[in-house]
Parts: structure tokens; C-alpha cells; sequence
């Protein structure tokens, strides 16, 4: 079968587990950070919103508890609900900046208002403790309601102390970055804390105390921190359960994959193993001189065919039409064989299925090739093909037909050597005068003597066949194609009548080629040894005896009966039997039943010792020939016709000869198709011989004796053997040359009897006398 292209080489099997695992462990480590990274981030924003919304609702809680106590300067209340507010899950701190931004409040610690400080770690250092005890939480600085801190004559004196030094480098300092919402809301989400802040912006009320604020200006910002370190730890919780899942996922994975890397591993041994025995199958058919090729349904040729496809349907098959291939020049052929292959896959009956098979052409001539395809049914609706060419069998085949269709001539002619050279001394007699004479006829005679050539040729194209010569019978059918169209154009033209000696010419040539076989393969003294009679002992010691009275003048007198039936004997001893005149023909009648693939069994000749004189009666029993064809060729059916009309498979025809006082009765019948009168009376008035009333009064023996009737045929084609109207004509003349009468009997689906009732003639003296 063909093999698989360049560029599709099937993986190593060893390598395919470890590739298969690299691949798997690759895609699930790319998958695994990719879907780590997007948990991670989703986790993320999870968080910070959940820590928001948090932080948002505390800061609301804390805004709305703290202020009233502002707005009262409740130091002790405003700090226990800072302390309480801090104790909420998650908050680490709340806290306090006044407008100036320097942290003074924190949950958790004591104030009078003064800002807390850190060390250089951040450590937070409350400057309030000891004021805050010497003056029970109530220290007010003196003009707290007049000036700002940083207004205040301690105030200025600090910022005189530190120098222009950053506050931040000392104090909790607000961020000047912090973006405040329309909702005076701002946030500051750290890696492990988040701060959130509100505004207090100043209202009316306010500037009551602190004379010296403006409305709208900020008072101060509550501030509140919560630790992310909850949710860090339930995000990296998730983020541990993520990763077992991807774990146990990415084994499970990595197991499947080892499973089906395993199997497609054996998987590949087994197609290699396939492969191997497919390549050494292919090997085998490939060289095989046979071409192997599948469809469906469809008739498209698979892939898989042998190579040998290529030589046969001259290029590549494969997705074409197994009916385009097989018939390129005949569509009617084409959707013929496709209506058999739908029915074919379409029955379910088995046997069915066979007999369509066996229907299906099994020989072709294609491409310059003879080729013998074979069906065979692969499952229920695919078909293969096994083709194999057949030329040089066939040519062989019809070498030795050649040889056996030379070595029945041979045969035949040393057999029937007397037949031989009589028949031709006939066409001998024929070529060298009577052609000629007929031709040196005037025109207004031409259409009797053409008519007189085409039986006699047609004669001798059925006695030559008889003799199994090779190539005379082929050139004497065109002969007489040639007569017949001179015949028809006679009445439209001057004959050419070169034509003929032309014909006849070709014909001659034939039969020097054909006697030059005989002669290199007989030799010369066949020909020699022509005309020789040969008695048996009987006959010649008549003879002696004879001849022994005549030289002695004893015994009887020459006038005596004995003498007179001696003399009578010596004169019949030329005469034949008149079976001996039929046997050729009873010969070339199962011959050609063999060659038309029909079955006759052995003719019977019985002739019941009736002996004539050859010169007589032979033009008259070599015009039988055309009888015993037509009765093979028209009348006996097919086995299968026969056995359909319950008869059996071999037909049988036998002649019969016997004397009726000094009258020859013979008789030939046979158990074939019969005469069907219906057609013979169609085709009489189609051919112009009668109208139809005229035809319709015709009885059943007139209309018998049609057939007897010149270019009279019911047959529509013209082969080599019938069809021309011709051979019976010529048996009819012959007979009646003789004085005698035919008689027909036939039954249609039966058979026909041809019953000749000849005068018994000696001399040809007496037939011109009787004609």
C-alpha cells in the first residue's frame, strides 16, 4: 500500500512518557502562577475592600460617637469613646489631629492637648502624663479660644527653640498628601496597617469658642488604624488552601497524564508493530503485479492503495471516483455501476448481496490493458477492489486461440480434404468464369448477375467457414457488404464494376495465404493426391473379376443381368453417402454453438444407405450450410431460455435422409425458438413484398416460406454469420434446380422441420432434361 508521506513520522514510544510529563508539569506550573497571581490579586482587592468597608463603618461610628463630646469639649468622654472605639476587633488606634496636623489624642493614653512625640524609632512618648495628673485631665492652654498653637506665645517660643526644625522629626505629623473625597473622607492602605480619616470641617457653632476659625476651614481630623494582619493571615489561609488544591489537582494531572502517556506509548509500539507487518504486507502487495484499493458509498477511492493503482488508472487515485476510473468515457456505464453499489450495500440478505457481485463487470479494457477485477465486501457498506492485469494472458490466450482456430483448419482440411478441393475448384470455377461472365453482362442484365454473385459468395463465405479457413470468411463478408451497396446504388449510377474485381482480388489473395498455410504444414503432396478414388477390397476384386471375363470371354455375356448390374455397380461406385454430404455441416453446427455459448448436443445424421452422385446433388447440400447456421444462430435459444421454457439445456438438431419410391426425403429439425409467423409477416410487408391485407390473408405455409425468399431476414443486424436474407434464398434456387419442393413445419417455442423432397437423379444429362 502506499506509504505515509515525508513529514509524518510517528514519536519515539521510550520518549513519549517523559515529554508527556515535561508538557503536563510545564502547563500546570504556567497555569499554577497564573492562577496565583490572579488569586493573589483578587485576594487582594478583596481585602483592601473588605478592610475599607471596615474601616469606613468604624470611622462613621467613631465620628458620629465623638461628636457631641467635641462639640461640649468633653476631654474624658470624647477619650473614652476613643478607648472604646479602639477596642473593636481589628483596630489598633484611634486618634486625634487638630488643625494644625500634630496628633494629640490616641486611644489608649492621656492628653491635656499637647502633641505627643516619638523617639528615633517611632516609639510614641507622651509629653501629657505628668500634666494631666497635677491638673486631673482639665489644663487649657490660656488662649486656646484666641490663637492657634502655633499663634501662641508658647507656641512661638517652641518654634524659636527647635529652630526651623521639621515637626515631623518629633511629633505624629498628619500627611499633607492625604486627598480628602467630597465626603471629606481619606484613606492610607499600608502593607500591614490601614488608616482612615475624616475631616471635621468648621461649622458656626464652633467659631464661638475658637474665635478665631472660619467656617468651613478644618478643625481637625479623626483618624482610625486598623491592623491587615487578619485578613493578610485568612488571605494567605486561602492562598495555602489554592495551593493544596493545585497540588492535588497538578497530581492528579500529572497521574492522568502518566496513564495516557503510557497508553499512547503502547499505543505507538502497537501501530509500529502494525506499521512493520502493514509495510511488509505492502511489501507483498505492492509486488504482487495486483492493484488493491477500497470505497464506500460514496465511491470515493480511500488513501490506502497499492501501488500498482498508479500503472493501472495512469496517476494518483485516491479521492476520485472509483467509477470515473474504471469507465472515464462512459457516464451511462458510470451510473450504472453506482446504482449497483448503492444496491449492494443497501441489501442486508447475504446471498443477495452475492448475486449482485457476480453481476458486476469482472473484465475491462483499459488504458491499453486488459484487467480482471474481483469484488470483495469489507463490512457492510465498503468494498475492495483487487485488480490484475490480464494482457499478456489474454494476448497469450488469443495467440493460442489463433493456434487452435489454424490447427482445426490443418485438421479439417486433411479430414475433409474431398470437401476441400471441391468446394475449391467451386470458388476456383467461380473467380476465373463465372464472375467474369457475369460482369461482361450489359447493364440492364447487372442487377441478375449481382444478384447470382452475392448467393454464390455468400455460399462460400458459409462452406469456407465450415473448413475453418482463418481470414477468407472475414474478407468474403465484406465482399458481399460491397455487393450490396452496388446492388442498392445500381438504379442511382453506372455500376463500377472494377469494384467487384477488386473485391474478388482481395478475396483470392486471402485464399492463396490461407492454401500457403496448408501447404507448408501438408505439403505438396497433399495437393497431389487430390482427386484419388479410393475402393474398398470388395470394389476391387469386383473389378478383377470383371475384367477377367472381359479378357477370357467367359462366364455370362456382356448382355446378360449379371453383367448389366455389374456394370450398373461399377458406375454408382463414385456415388456417396448422402450423411457423408451433411457431415461437415453437422460439424460446424456444434462448433458454433460452442462459439456463441450455446449448448447442442451431437447432430444425428441418418441417411439409411441412400448414395447419389456428388456433382448432382453437392451444390445443393453445400447451400444447407446456411440452414444449419440459421438454425444455431436464430432458432436454438441460450441454456438459460431454455431451461426458463422447461427445456432441457442442450438443444438438438438431426437430419434424416431415406428414399420414397425414386424421391430423396430429407428432413432437418430442431427443438429451437421456432418460426413467429407474426414477425415474418411484419417484416414482409415492411420489405415491401405484400401490403398488410395482403399479408393478413396469407396462410401459415406461404407465410413459412418467406424465409426462402431473397434478402428476406427477420434478423435486425448483420453479423458474419446471418442476417443478410441471403443463404436460404440460395438453398431454395438449389433445390429447385434439382425439381424439388420444400416443405416447412414449426411450432414457435417448440421447434421447425425443413422437409426436402428431391427427385432421385443419375446424370446430369437427365437434370437438364428435368429442368
Amino acid at each position: 500500500m502506499e506509504k505515509p508521506k515525508p513529514g509524518n513520522r510517528e514519536p519515539n514510544p521510550e520518549r513519549v512518557v517523559p515529554r508527556f510529563l515535561l508538557i503536563a508539569f510545564s502547563c500546570l506550573l504556567l497555569i499554577s502562577v497564573v492562577a496565583g497571581l490572579v488569586f493573589h490579586y483578587y485576594q487582594k482587592q478583596m481585602m483592601n475592600r473588605t478592610i475599607r468597608e471596615q474601616g469606613s463603618g468604624i470611622l462613621t461610628s467613631y465620628v458620629s460617637q465623638t461628636r457631641d463630646s467635641i462639640e461640649k469639649g468633653q476631654r474624658k468622654t470624647f477619650q473614652l469613646v476613643m478607648d472604646n472605639t479602639a477596642q473593636l476587633e481589628g483596630v489598633t488606634a484611634t486618634t486625634l489631629y487638630p488643625r494644625e496636623g500634630l496628633m494629640n489624642y490616641r486611644s489608649g493614653t492621656v492628653t491635656v492637648g499637647l502633641p505627643f512625640v516619638h523617639d528615633e524609632k517611632g516609639v510614641l512618648i507622651n509629653p501629657n502624663l505628668d500634666l494631666y495628673e497635677k491638673t486631673r485631665g482639665m489644663f487649657l492652654r490660656r488662649d486656646w479660644h484666641l490663637a492657634g498653637r502655633f499663634d501662641s506665645a508658647a507656641g512661638q517660643a517652641h518654634l524659636a527653640k527647635v529652630q526651623g526644625k521639621s515637626c515631623a522629626e518629633c511629633h505624629f505629623v498628619l500627611d499633607k498628601n492625604l486627598r480628602f473625597n467630597d465626603r471629606n473622607r481619606a484613606e492610607v492602605l499600608e502593607d500591614r496597617v490601614a488608616h482612615f480619616y475624616e475631616r471635621i470641617p468648621v461649622e458656626g457653632k464652633c467659631t464661638v469658642c475658637h474665635t478665631y476659625w472660619q467656617i468651613s476651614e478644618t478643625a481637625g481630623v479623626l483618624g482610625v488604624t486598623i491592623d491587615k494582619a487578619a485578613f493578610l493571615q485568612r488571605t494567605r489561609e486561602s492562598t495555602r488552601q489554592l495551593l493544596y488544591i493545585l497540588l492535588g489537582n497538578g497530581t492528579v494531572v500529572l497521574l492522568v497524564t502518566f496513564i495516557i502517556a503510557t497508553m499512547y506509548r503502547r499505543i505507538l509500539i502497537t501501530r509500529r508493530q502494525l506499521a512493520d507487518k502493514s509495510d511488509r504486507l505492502s511489501g507483498l502487495l505492492n509486488n504482487s503485479g495486483q492493484g488493491f484499493l477500497s470505497f464506500g458509498p460514496d465511491l470515493e477511492v480511500e488513501p490506502e492503495y497499492s501501488r500498482e493503482c498508479l500503472t493501472f488508472f495512469n496517476g494518483e487515485v485516491a479521492g476520485k471516483s472509483v467509477a470515473a476510473l474504471l469507465f472515464p468515457e462512459d457516464e451511462e456505464e458510470r451510473e450504472r455501476f453506482g446504482a449497483n453499489i448503492q444496491l449492494i450495500v443497501q441489501t442486508a440478505d447475504e446471498f443477495q448481496r452475492d448475486i449482485l457481485l457476480s453481476l458486476m463487470p469482472k473484465e475491462l479494457y483499459l488504458n491499453e490493458r486488459y484487467l480482471d477485477i474481483a469484488y470483495r465486501l469489507l463490512g457492510d457498506r465498503r468494498l475492495m477492489l483487487i485488480i490484475t492485469d490480464i494482457t499478456e494472458q489474454r494476448r497469450l490466450e488469443a495467440r493460442v486461440a489463433e493456434e487452435q482456430i489454424r490447427l482445426r483448419f490443418i485438421v479439417a482440411a486433411a479430414t475433409e480434404s474431398a470437401d476441400l478441393f471441391e468446394v475449391l475448384d467451386d470458388y476456383q470455377n467461380f473467380s476465373k468464369n463465372t464472375l467474369p461472365r457475369l460482369l461482361a453482362a450489359p447493364d440492364e442484365e447487372l442487377a441478375a448477375g449481382l444478384a447470382e454473385i452475392y448467393r454464390q459468395v455468400h455460399t462460400f463465405k458459409g462452406l469456407f467457414g465450415q473448413l475453418e479457413f482463418l481470414h477468407l470468411p472475414r474478407r468474403l463478408h465484406q465482399y458481399e457488404s460491397a455487393l450490396n451497396r452496388l446492388r442498392r446504388d445500381l438504379a442511382r449510377q453506372h455500376p463500377d464494376r472494377a469494384l467487384l474485381e477488386h473485391e474478388q482480388a482481395l478475396a483470392d489473395q486471402a485464399l492463396a495465404q490461407e492454401l500457403a498455410v496448408l501447404q507448408e504444414t501438408l505439403g505438396d503432396a497433399f495437393f497431389a493426391r487430390r482427386g484419388h478414388l479410393s475402393l474398398t477390397p470388395e470394389q476391387t476384386e469386383m473389378l478383377e473379376h470383371l475384367a477377367d471375363r472381359l479378357l477370357q470371354a467367359k462366364g455370362p455375356s456382356l448382355d446378360s443381368e449379371e453383367t448389366r448390374e455389374m456394370l450398373q455397380l461399377i458406375k454408382r461406385l463414385r456415388y456417396v453417402s448422402f450423411g457423408d454430404l451433411l457431415s461437415g455441416h453437422a460439424k460446424t453446427a456444434v462448433r458454433l454453438a460452442e462459439r456463441l455459448e450455446k449448448e447442442l448436443a451431437p447432430v444425428e445424421v441418418e441417411d439409411n444407405g441412400v448414395r447419389v452422385a456428388p456433382e448432382i446433388y453437392s451444390p445443393f447440400t453445400k447451400s444447407l450450410i446456411h440452414l444449419f447456421r440459421n438454425a444455431v444462430d436464430h432458432g436454438l435459444e441460450t441454456p438459460e431460455e431454455r431451461l426458463a421454457q422447461s427445456k432441457e439445456e442442450e438443444g438438438h438438431l438431426s437430419c434424416r435422409t431415406f428414399m420414397d419410391d425414386d424421391r430423396i426425403i430429407l428432413e432437418i429439425n430442431d427443438d429451437g425458438r421456432g418460426l413467429d409467423l407474426e414477425a415474418i409477416r411484419r417484416k414482409g410487408v415492411a420489405a415491401g413484398l405484400f401490403t398488410p391485407e395482403q399479408g393478413g390473408a396469407l396462410d401459415e405455409d406461404a407465410l413459412r416460406l418467406l424465409i426462402f425468399e431473397d434478402e428476406f431476414s427477420t434478423k435486425e443486424e448483420v453479423s458474419e454469420l446471418s442476417g443478410r436474407g441471403v443463404g436460404l434464398a440460395a438453398v431454395r434456387m438449389e433445390t429447385e434446380r434439382l425439381g424439388g419442393i420444400i416443405e416447412v413445419d414449426s411450432t414457435l417455442g417448440k421447434g421447425t422441420r425443413f422437409r426436402f423432397i428431391l427427385p432421385y437423379l443419375e446424370s446430369l444429362q437427365i437434370t437438364a432434361r428435368e429442368k
